[in-house]
């Protein structure tokens, strides 16, 4: 063979040899789902795939430099103070998506259209009254909040923006226009059915697992925690881009008297703000320079504000600075979203049952209802009313006087055991007396009202053991279980009572809610408390002591629960100490069977608790009192008796405290099995649970084996010989020591052939030696001896 034959065939094997090692990496690669190819001269990605920084390294690799888009949807959101909560949704950069014009990484559930305008729009606006007040950044979400009309009005009143507004409105008699340049880069948007975060998805199973359990109380403790957590709503929808804004607070004396000029107000808005960012002539308005001049002389305060872009320098911020470095920092300029609770889909938590799931979904709406009932303050919000209420942050048509003031007759609580209940007395402190009638009643000329029933439940176990037969101990578990059933009753007045009659009503705390009238968890002077409703956590503070106690006494007028509206709404009170008789019954709350009713429509509804009305007296506002057990119970008072605080500190959930965990019981297990995606119960939840272990333990028997079959033939006939000596080598000193131990037993008494002592007729006489000696006799029994 030639040299170049020899050369030619080295080369072919040689490439060859490079060909099979790269269809082998290729292939390993496939193996492990990657379906990325090292480029030539370059290592190999550092991050696992769905890592967004995997997709900027193999970007920077190909000369492609992008950046992670920011505005992000799928966030939890807080409606009423408008800002982020937890991750719901999970993110996954797999198919390393991009914006359409690629500056922009995105997940692959988040889908982007760039606004390629070069329009920047700007506007002015008069906000006359805080409440009208709507957030530049998060208007569409507290607009649409998907929640009832009762609800969805206080969206964003918690807001740092909102409540600064409110207060210089208020303190300082002013009102606001606000300026605004925005400019919109981006339109984001979440995809449908996107996967839950694991974090939030655990816990809306641990909700379920709660109400597979039946433990109620906990699922709705859970059902709270995630609001907290995660917020009330989910971000579906974003605005990003940056925008300047300006906002001013200007006299209101002098605002209405420019009534007639509030376009030149609004022009003079945003003269002021382009005068700040220092704006070119075409952005000039035809605005006459005194009433620019004025305008300017007449704020109280002003805010120059920078959303997303560059930060705000005055001395040499400009706008074409501002709009060349806006994508540098995109922040989100409105935002839309949906309740928390609509992810809650048999599509994004398939391993839940339709019932479980619906029970779950009503536990996470009832928690956002909840907490927008905590913080819906109803009241007067006409500055000029006499009513006028500033802690209010819902219109309630209470600003009209109250007719007449109505009277109070206290309110009691009983309580009953269930029969068989062995785990303490749960009604020691449940039981509250009327000290009107120093029992569970009312006084003459007031009627009981059932506000709410509840229950309380306690359980324990305890491991029990006693001997049995002679060595062994029986052990058993004893559960123990008790129930109590309380129920909450108000006395209201129905008739004209006597002058000075009933008790001043001086409001009411928990230990979730303070006192409007003392702000705090306390009852006013002369004022005493009485403990009702769950755990007696909630205090109504009342008084007898017309003299001292009127002026921090509130006018009262009803309670309202789920189970019971207020009698008093529809009352027509003729008398100026209290209504009309509900119809001549007295204590009944139903007509007689047969009977037919014998006035007016007002008079059917006396007689139904169920279908009084859900609302306050003309002039009174409704507050909330407590929440027990899921039940809404509130409180009527005159308005603006509580004004409280200008901006009210929001209640934050959980409103229910932590129910005690019941102890184990395996007669009620739940386990979801993600394996087959079903839940188990009791007996198969067991079976479950010890699977692991016997899996453990067949795992470490077949490793046993196979090292065992690993030895060698020859290794495994040694170790057999060797255990095989050792065996007889051992039995052979046993029989030995054994045989040993027997013949001595035979020997019985022995006597010793050398004498210990020397005789004894020589005892203490000196030898050559010099020692003393004496022989003695001793007998030394055997084993066998007596």
């Amino acid at each position: 063979m030639t040299r170049a034959s020899v050369l030619l065939l080295a080369l072919t094997l040689t490439f060859a040899t490079v060909r099979s090692s790269a269809v082998r990496y290729v292939a390993e690669n496939n193996n492990n789902n990657d379906d990325s190819i090292p480029y030539a001269g370059q290592a190999p990605p550092l991050y696992p795939r769905g890592d967004p920084r995997r997709c900027l390294e193999v970007g920077r690799q190909n000369g492609y430099e992008m950046m992670r888009f920011e505005v992000l949807p799928g966030f939890g959101w807080d409606n009423l103070r408008n800002v982020y909560e937890g991750q719901v949704v999970t993110f996954n950069y797999s198919q390393c998506r991009t914006t359409d014009d690629g500056r922009f990484l995105l997940p692959d559930s988040v889908s982007a259209v760039p606004i390629k305008a070069s329009h920047v729009h700007t506007f002015a606006e008069l906000i006359t009254h805080w409440k009208n007040w709507t957030s530049s950044t998060a208007r569409s979400i507290n607009v649409d909040a998907g929640l009832s009309l009762t609800n969805f009005g206080i969206s964003g009143k918690f807001s740092s923006d909102f409540e600064d507004v409110k207060s210089k409105q208020i303190g300082d008699k002013s009102l606001t226009t606000r300026a605004q340049l925005r400019y919109i880069r981006y339109q984001v948007q979440l995809q449908p059915d996107t996967p839950l975060h694991p974090v939030f998805k655990s816990r809306v199973l641990s909700i379920a697992a709660a109400n597979e359990l039946g433990e109620r109380e906990q699922a709705r403790f859970l059902a709270q925690l995630l609001v907290r957590d995660f917020g009330t709503h989910v971000v579906t929808k974003a605005d990003a881009g940056a925008a300047l804004e300006q906002v001013d607070q200007i006299r209101e004396d002098w605002v209405l008297s420019q009534q007639e000029k509030k376009s030149d107000i609004l022009a003079s808005a945003s003269a002021s703000l382009f005068k700040v960012f220092k704006m070119s002539a075409s952005y000039e308005t035809k605005t006459d320079d005194k009433f620019v001049d004025a305008y300017q002389k007449q704020r109280t305060s002003s805010s120059i504000l920078t959303k997303g872009g560059p930060l705000f320098r005055p001395a040499n911020f400009t706008p074409d600075m501002w709009a060349l470095a806006v994508d540098q920092d995109l922040v989100a300029l409105d935002r839309s979203g949906d309740p928390i609770y609509y992810v809650i889909t048999g599509s994004q938590l398939p391993e839940l049952p339709a019932s479980t799931l619906n029970e779950v979904y009503t536990n996470v709406k009832e928690a956002v209802e909840t907490y927008y009932s905590y913080n819906r303050i109803p009241g007067c919000l006409d500055p000029i009313s006499p009513n006028f209420s500033p802690s209010a942050n819902t219109e309630d048509g209470s600003c009209k006087p109250p007719p007449t003031n109505l009277t109070f007759g206290g309110v009691f609580q009983t309580c009953a055991m269930q029969p068989g209940s062995d785990n303490g007395n749960l009604c020691a402190d449940l039981p509250q007396v009327n000290p009107l009638t120093g029992g569970f009643s009312c006084p003459a000329q007031y009627q009981a009202v059932k506000l709410h029933s509840g229950s309380m439940t306690s359980s324990r176990t305890d491991h029990v053991c006693h001997r049995h037969l002679l060595f062994w101990k029986k052990c058993h578990d004893e559960y123990h279980h008790s129930l109590a059933t309380y129920n909450f009753y108000w006395c209201v007045a129905s008739g004209p009572v006597p002058p000075n009659s009933g008790y001043l009503f001086g409001g009411l705390y928990s230990s979730k809610v303070e006192n409007p009238v003392t702000r705090g968890p306390t009852c006013p002077p002369t004022f005493f408390p009485l403990k009702v409703g769950d755990k007696a956590d909630l205090h109504v503070c009342i008084s007898d002591d017309y003299e001292f106690g009127e002026e921090f006494s509130v006018p009262f007028a009803g309670f309202i629960s789920c189970d019971a509206g207020n009698p008093l709404a529809v009352s027509d009170p003729s008398a100026s100490q209290g209504p009309k008789k509900l119809q001549g019954h007295g204590q009944k709350k139903s007509l007689p069977p047969g009977s037919k009713p014998h006035g007016n429509l007002k008079q059917f509804f006396h007689d139904k608790a169920s279908e009084w009305p859900q609302r306050c007296p003309d002039g009174y506002s409704r507050h909330l009192a407590t929440v027990d057990q899921g039940c809404q119970i509130n409180y009527c008072v005159m308005t603006g008796a509580m004004a409280g605080p200008v901006l009210p500190p929001i209640k934050r959930p959980p409103f229910v405290s932590d129910p005690p965990v019941p102890p184990p019981d395996p007669n009620n297990m739940v386990i979801f099995d993600p394996a087959t995606k079903t839940w188990k119960r009791n007996g198969a939840a067991q079976a479950m649970l010890l699977e692991p272990a016997a899996q453990s333990s067949g795992e470490n028997s077949d490793s046993s084996s196979e090292a065992s079959s690993s030895l060698s033939a020859g290794a495994a006939a040694g170790i057999s010989i060797g255990a095989t000596l050792a065996c007889v080598a051992i039995a052979t000193i046993a029989v030995l020591a054994v045989r040993s131990r027997r013949q001595k037993g035979r020997a019985g008494y022995r006597r010793l052939q050398n004498p210990l002592l020397e005789p004894q007729e020589d005892y203490g006489s000196v030898r050559e030696s010099g020692r003393t000696a004496s022989t003695v006799t001793v007998e030394v029994a055997g084993e066998n001896g007596q």
